[in-house]
Parts: C-alpha cells; sequence; structure tokens
C-alpha cells in the first residue's frame, strides 16, 4: 500500500535546528532550479502547485508561476506557524535534518531508521519518499504536498548545519546543529550559516542574488548524477572541517561552561564562500532532479535584474556585490503613480516587482491604492 503523504503525522521534538537556508536562501535554490527547467515544466508543476491543500491561505497574492515555484520551496518553514489541528497534519519538524555526530565519538546516533509511518524520517528518507510521490500516479494535492517538500528539503540538504549534531558534556544531545552554540552580538552557529545569502526575499533580490552568483564560474561545476545520501555526506564533510572549526571546538569539548564564541572575520568569509557554493549545487540539483537541464539557465534569464534600494539585501552576511553584476538601475516615477494595480487582483506593484506594467489587466496608481505585493511588498 502507498504511503499517503496526507496522512503522516508529526510530533514536534524538544531537540529540533531551527531553519535550514532562510526565506531567500530557498528561493535563491529554487530560482536557478526553476531557470533550468523547460518552459513546459515550469508550468506543469505550477500548475500542479496550484493544487496544494493550503494554497488558499498559504499562498495568497502570488500572480505569476515563478512566484509560486519560488514560494513554494518556503512553505515546509511556513508550515511551522500554521495553528490548529492542520499544524500536525502538515509541518513535520525532523524531516528537515539528520544529526551524523561530531564530537566526543561516545554517541552512536540511529541515521538511517527503517522507513514507516513513524516520526523518524530524516532529511535523506523524506526527500526520497518526495521525489517517488511526484514521479507517481498520486492525486494532485498530495504532489503538490510533494514538490512543495522537494524543493524545500534539497536545500536543506545542502546545509551543514542540518547535517551534523556536536555532541560533548555540555551538549549531551546534541547542539541542535548549532542553535545551541551562541557566539557574539547575539548570533548562534546555525542563524549565521542561514543567512549567509542575505535577508531580502523579494522576488527582485531573489533573482539577482541567483545572478550575482553566475560572476563566480567555479560555483557552477556541480556533478548532479548523485543523490541526497551524496549530498548529505558533502555537508557532514563541510561540517566537520569547517563549520565547527578548532575554536569552536575548542571553546566547547570538555567543558560545560560556555561563553560566547568570538569567530575571526576569517570566518566569516571563508563560511560565506562555502554557503554560496552550497546554494548553487543545490539549485542544479534540484533542477536536474525535477528533469531540468542547466542549458536552459542562459534561455531563462537573459537580463540582469534591476538593484532596487528598497529590496535589495545589504546585510554584512550577504554576498558581496560587485560593480560587474550589480550596477544600480535608477527607476523615474511620479510620487503619485509610482505603483501599478493589477486591477483584476488589486495587487499593487513596485518597480522593483517583475509584474510592474506586467500584468494581463492594471493601470498606474498611488501608494495607497490596492493591497501591497506579497512579495515585492507594494
Amino acid at each position: 500500500m502507498r504511503t499517503s503523504l496526507l496522512c503522516l503525522v508529526v510530533i514536534a521534538s524538544a531537540h529540533l535546528p531551527a531553519f535550514a537556508w532562510n526565506a531567500l536562501g530557498h528561493k535563491v535554490i529554487a530560482e536557478i532550479a526553476w531557470e533550468t527547467l523547460s518552459p513546459e515544466k515550469q508550468s506543469k508543476i505550477a500548475d500542479t502547485l496550484k493544487r496544494h491543500p493550503r494554497y488558499a491561505e498559504d499562498f495568497r497574492d502570488l500572480e505569476t508561476d515563478q512566484e509560486i515555484f519560488l514560494h513554494a520551496a518556503t512553505w515546509p518553514d511556513i508550515a511551522r506557524g500554521i495553528r490548529g489541528p492542520d499544524r500536525d497534519k502538515f509541518d513535520k519538524p525532523i524531516w528537515h535534518y539528520v544529526n551524523f555526530p561530531i564530537g566526543d565519538g561516545k554517541t552512536n546516533l540511529a541515521t538511517n531508521p527503517k522507513e514507516s509511518k513513524s516520526i523518524s524520517w530524516n532529511v535523506m528518507q523524506a526527500t526520497n519518499f518526495c521525489e517517488s510521490v511526484v514521479n507517481s500516479d498520486a492525486p494532485p494535492q498530495e504532489k503538490a504536498l510533494a514538490y512543495s517538500w522537494l524543493l524545500h528539503l534539497v536545500g536543506d540538504a545542502h546545509q551543514p548545519m542540518h547535517s551534523t549534531a556536536l555532541f560533548s558534556e555540555r551538549f549531551p544531545k546534541g547542539d541542535r546543529g548549532g542553535n545551541s552554540l551562541k557566539l557574539a552580538k547575539g548570533q548562534n552557529l546555525h542563524s549565521v550559516w542561514d543567512n549567509f545569502i542575505g535577508r531580502s526575499h523579494a522576488l527582485n533580490n531573489v533573482r539577482l542574488k541567483a545572478y550575482q552568483l553566475k560572476a563566480q564560474p567555479e560555483f557552477w561545476d556541480v556533478d548532479t548524477t548523485g543523490n541526497i545520501s551524496d549530498w548529505i555526506e558533502e555537508s557532514h564533510k563541510l561540517a566537520v572541517e569547517f563549520a565547527y572549526d578548532d575554536a569552536i571546538l575548542k571553546a566547547i569539548l570538555g567543558t560545560e561552561d560556555i561563553p560566547p564564541i568570538v569567530l575571526p572575520e576569517s570566518y566569516y568569509k571563508q563560511a560565506g564562500e562555502h554557503a554560496r557554493a552550497r546554494v548553487v549545487a543545490a539549485g542544479l540539483r534540484l533542477g536536474a532532479m525535477l528533469g531540468g537541464n542547466q542549458e536552459h539557465i542562459a534561455k531563462n534569464q537573459t537580463s540582469k535584474p534591476a538593484y532596487d534600494s528598497e529590496v535589495e539585501d545589504r546585510s554584512p552576511l550577504a554576498a558581496e556585490p560587485t560593480s560587474k553584476v550589480n550596477a544600480k538601475i535608477e527607476v523615474s516615477t511620479s510620487p503619485a503613480t509610482g505603483y501599478w494595480l493589477n486591477t483584476n487582483t488589486n495587487v499593487r506593484h513596485n518597480p522593483s516587482c517583475t509584474n510592474f506594467k506586467n500584468t494581463k489587466n492594471g493601470r498606474h496608481c498611488g501608494p495607497n491604492e490596492g493591497k501591497p505585493c506579497g512579495i515585492c511588498g507594494g
């Protein structure tokens, strides 16, 4: 009997890591995958996602197939905030990670439990399951759910803090993928890795970040023929060899009293490079899993996205823009009519949005007309 995605219920645990990549990271991964797909594939997947059982509640104000696809990649994190009985139905906390141990070597975790309807699935098993659903004759609602999870989990698998947990006297049950490791300035190790791509996930910024990554061709020579276990192994190796560096291990192992850890600037710089490489690898591998081809990328993004100071991310952890790929483009509009109103949906778009003057029916409008776009902020 085929396992139904809608029937799997997961109980939350007190020892879970937080989000993997933030919304921007997941959307950039999805954007890279989207660009590998043919128009026919893009349309087919988007049409399936429109059958998502939470589409009306969680996919509001999305006007294009691309927006729906990118948003779906963040939906498993959105599901964490669902209220009422639907949360147990849709939120699957431990699907996001696997805890391969690092530390004192005394812990033996079962990282590959037998598949069942239990709560013990990890990111590897959940990914394999969702891939099988999207390639099956499952009902459209189940396929839509599976696509949302697949778009998300391939990204999670490439985040090193979702492959590994550190065990020590201070953390006998693990450090929750770095969430329990407090750094200076109120951060923790997990959140630092989450945010290396930046923060603003407005559509134009997502497209701009993906475009900027193309200025680093060394990231794009990626083997897409492996599987989820291979990708987790890569993430674990990165966690062991770099993310949990000697400064962190020396501060933690053998002690119970750990002050906030100060990491050198060189750590942030190198970690940012690793994170951006993992995002590109995740996007290309996700695209291949969905039947995409890297040759489509040049066709699907032929123009440089405009830089807009209102939506572009200037986080110090974000990828540093270069003059070649991030020239500022000024948009001259009068305050009274500097926005675009989709008269079918009553949604307002600012000039940075791909829907600005690009909807089937619409007109120029002021800043207080209609409701703001959920992507650009209106």
